[in-house]
């Protein structure tokens, strides 16, 4: 009776591991869509003047869904997803994707600028007041 327990427990540990495995041999370099789900979250009242926490339950309920062949960024909530902006930057240097969001209309528009590392971590700088986020991504299809 050990040994069934034993290997139930092994299956059942080795199932836990797969999404890091999946992380480790994604190319996050080339591949066309991701989805990131925020850790922490970086909000300034003004330059200098900066609280930073971690995502709560709620921010994690909005997940960021870039489309890089498509060249769009969504924020989706349950079923809900709307655009909020485009990509229109997107290179790789040393395995870290460097990205630029616009959002808004030409001569109104505001940047993020943002950058995706080989382990799937994705930082975001959403301009020059101090506003950062943190967040884990995956390959998306």
């Amino acid at each position: 009776m050990i040994r069934p327990l034993a290997a139930a427990l092994a299956f059942t540990a080795g199932l836990a591991a797969l999404p890091q495995l999946a992380a480790a041999e994604t190319d996050f370099a080339s591949v066309g869509k991701v989805t990131c789900v925020p850790d922490r979250i970086t909000r300034c009242s003004e330059p200098g003047k900066c609280t930073t926490r971690d995502a709560s339950e709620r921010d994690k309920a909005q997940v960021l869904i870039i489309d890089f062949a498509g060249k769009q960024v969504t924020m989706k909530r349950g079923e809900e997803a709307r655009p909020i902006g485009k990509v229109t930057e997107d290179k790789v240097d040393g395995g870290v994707r460097t990205i630029v969001m616009t959002e808004g209309e030409p001569g109104k528009s505001r940047t993020a600028n943002m950058k995706l590392t080989k382990d799937g971590k994705l930082s975001i700088d959403f301009g020059g007041a101090g506003n950062k986020a943190e967040a884990t991504c995956t390959a998306a299809s």
